[in-house]
């Protein structure tokens, strides 16, 4: 029963027997003490006398075994953001005569440097965002709330485009309960990762695979990784300057006097059929909602409605 939380078949099969038989010796529960003594190290089994030995009762096991696995893997994160540095290193070395830029190909490889560049995350990752990504969302999602746990902030600046994706807005008001400061323009020039200062992902190609009757989604298949460098401040100047410039985008519940998800999308620069989809609501719900927040704030115009939701704080 507990093959899943580390302990053999066999294990688990002599942990059963105690706990039908009750106290025990070796020879009695059919097995060795060599592994009664491991099954006392995983913390379900206690010995009793020199060789007699009880099971720990089902509940307790099943939490000591999780919590052994949750500490193994918080060390294992912190050997691999170590790694990571040694990693990034060993490659700034091998890569020496052209330290400031170097190319990324295939889009498996480029998953995995951007997910060892996020493990190794210490500080703030500012993101220029827009479609394809490196990722499935989904998974992209999980990395980002992982490295909070780690305490690193997030800054993205979420082009419309990936607003408008189906679900997309749902996702990143999740995102933004959990810590990510959002905001949101009409257009970026293009896709950016900047990490902790010192590294910089530039995606330059992207690969569409078409299958017999099946269209899949497009991925990242090549990135360059700008260290620190003119070109590398350049792109972080460029970042922050997007961002005092790009509104500021909370797409959370609505409730209030103001419906802050309307305003955040409506802010984001989204059609009403658009806002439609992400709110579930119909067109002419939308419609009337948006003529309401136009006269509340003296607007005239869909962008000055947007602009006096920014002025007002309803953001």
């Amino acid at each position: 029963m507990f093959e899943h939380l580390g302990v053999s078949a066999e294990q688990a099969r002599v942990y059963e027997r105690l706990v039908r038989t009750g106290s025990c010796t070796a020879e009695e529960a059919g097995t060795r003490p060599e592994l009664l003594e491991d099954l006392v190290r995983l913390g379900v089994v206690r010995r009793l006398a020199d060789d007699v030995w009880q099971a720990v009762q089902p509940d307790l096991a099943v939490e000591m075994l999780i919590a052994a696995r949750e500490d193994g893997h918080l060390r294992a994160r912190a050997d691999a953001a170590a790694l990571m540095e040694v990693y990034l290193r060993n490659r700034a070395e091998q890569h020496h005569d052209t330290s400031m830029v170097e190319v990324v190909n295939g889009a498996g490889q480029v998953r995995d440097v951007w997910q060892a560049l996020l493990a190794g995350a210490r500080t703030e990752v500012c993101v220029l965002d827009q479609p394809p990504y490196i990722t499935p969302v989904e998974e992209h999602t999980a990395m980002e709330l992982d490295t909070r746990r780690r305490h690193v902030r997030w800054r993205v600046i979420y082009d419309r485009s990936s607003v408008e994706l189906p679900g997309r807005a749902a996702e990143i008001a999740e995102l933004v309960a959990s810590g990510e400061r959002a905001r949101v323009t009409p257009t970026l020039p293009f896709k950016l990762a900047v990490v902790d200062a010192r590294v910089a992902v530039l995606p330059v190609a992207v690969r569409g695979v078409v299958l017999p009757g099946v269209v899949l989604p497009r991925v990242v298949d090549q990135v360059l990784l700008i260290r620190p460098s003119p070109l590398l401040d350049v792109l972080v100047s460029m970042f922050d300057l997007y961002w005092d410039n790009a509104i500021p985008f909370s797409p959370g519940a609505s409730g209030g006097e103001v419906d802050t998800q309307l305003v955040a999308l409506l802010a984001a620069g989204l059609t009403d059929e658009s806002i439609a989809r992400q709110l579930g609501l119909g067109p002419r719900t939308v419609q009337r909602r948006v003529r309401q927040l136009m006269d509340r704030s003296g607007a005239q115009t869909r962008f000055q409605a947007g602009v006096q939701a920014v002025r007002r704080g309803w953001l």
